[in-house]
């Protein structure tokens, strides 16, 4: 079966792996001239770091990652609602990982044959006939596929050619994250500050320390470069605790990363010989924590579907992919939206009391919390 994958980022190189293990020989096409350091820490699950046991890569994962081990909630004064342990879940369903995206992407990186993937490159046309999959490339190339997987990100330009102008859903906030010094939060212990309509959270890994800020602003807020550093100021200069120190380590604003919340939600992630996985088909919103380890297992499961058919069966077998995946997908994507509303809001009163209600969230609740999203098959 001809594979092309259009996307080198965390769920195209998981695909793409797996396949190859399976005997596949899939083409690989990522739009980025070489990776570099692009990303800061994500949070990597179980049933997403498992995946690289499949690989044979998971102990290279535990040495370019921390254990996530401790959770901490403070209020806008810098007063620490709620601690939780993470061991209690990690002891029944395995361990959650803070990693770098970049080393994240080298382990990956190691498990599809050099020559696999094509950098500087994607596609500006996919046509489809009973045969196949007609690809035009940005070099000028030309493919012919059984199946094209968009993996290419929350604005794929697959999803774009094959399914049209899909609208992506504004959470009314933006972000912005940095690193900061690593001595301001332990290993493996995460801290975030809750004010109204304000966030502050800080990720370890390795020897970094990275920071991300949220705030609600209405789309299409302008964020300046030069004004950048003066609207974070003010607009997180009453919050207290750690807080006036991260805005301290606040030194070169063009470095800084800028996004607005958005997430994807489709109806459809197929068409034809063509199907969209990770953040091209169902983006999550980052509040959830979990974009990295749903998009690892979207790969898995799209991978094990493969190997059950082949080219001339090929719709069913993404029938099948779709139908495992639909439901734990948007469970997901709709708990990521809650969690988001609750912690970004925006009036003071609502999250006076959204912060005594932290304080008596108890450590068993947490972790019933967690255990549908661990519990439940991928």
């Amino acid at each position: 079966m001809r594979v092309l994958v259009v996307g080198g980022g965390i769920a195209g190189l998981t695909l793409a792996g797996l396949l190859e293990g399976r005997g596949f020989s899939p083409d690989v096409v990522e739009k980025s001239e070489n990776y570099g350091g692009l990303g800061y820490t994500l949070s990597l699950w179980p049933a997403g770091s498992n995946v690289l046991k499949g690989l044979g890569k998971y102990d290279e994962l535990l040495g370019d990652a921390d254990q996530f081990e401790e959770y901490h909630v403070f209020n806008h004064n810098g007063e620490q609602l709620h601690e939780y342990d993470m061991g209690s879940l990690a002891d029944e369903y395995g361990e959650t990982f803070l990693v770098w995206r970049p080393n994240l992407i080298d382990v990956l990186q190691t498990t599809v044959s050099e020559g696999t993937i094509r950098m500087g490159t994607t596609v500006t046309d996919v046509a489809q006939h009973a045969d196949g999959v007609d690809v035009t490339f940005t070099d000028g190339t030309t493919g012919t596929y059984d199946l094209v997987v968009g993996a290419d990100g929350i604005h794929s330009t697959v999803r774009e050619l094959v399914f049209g102008d899909v609208e992506l859903t504004y959470h009314d906030m933006t972000w912005w994250a940095f690193w900061v010094d690593p001595s301001m939060a332990t290993t493996g212990e995460v801290q975030e500050h809750w004010g109204a309509g304000r966030f502050v959270g800080l990720y370890p890994t390795e020897d970094k320390l990275a920071c991300f800020l949220a705030a609600t602003a209405p789309e299409g807020t302008p964020d300046p470069v030069d004004e950048r550093i003066e609207r974070i100021r003010t607009t997180f200069d009453d919050m207290s605790g750690l807080v006036p120190d991260i805005l301290d380590e606040m030194d070169d604003p063009a470095t800084m990363w800028h996004d607005d919340f958005y997430d994807l939600h489709m109806d459809e992630w197929t068409k034809g010989r063509v199907v969209l996985i990770g953040d091209a088909g169902h983006a999550i919103l980052p509040t959830a924590g979990v974009g990295a380890s749903m998009a690892m297992e979207s790969a898995a499961v799209l991978a094990d579907e493969l190997t059950r058919t082949d080219s001339k069966y090929i719709e069913q077998g993404l029938s099948h992919y779709v139908s495992r995946r639909r439901d734990r997908v948007d469970t997901v994507q709709k708990k990521s939206r809650r969690l988001g509303s609750f912690v970004m809001v925006e009036n003071h009163f609502l999250a006076g009391i959204r912060d005594q209600g932290v304080k008596f969230y108890s450590q068993e609740r947490m972790e019933g919390y967690f255990q549908e999203f661990l519990s439940s098959d991928i």
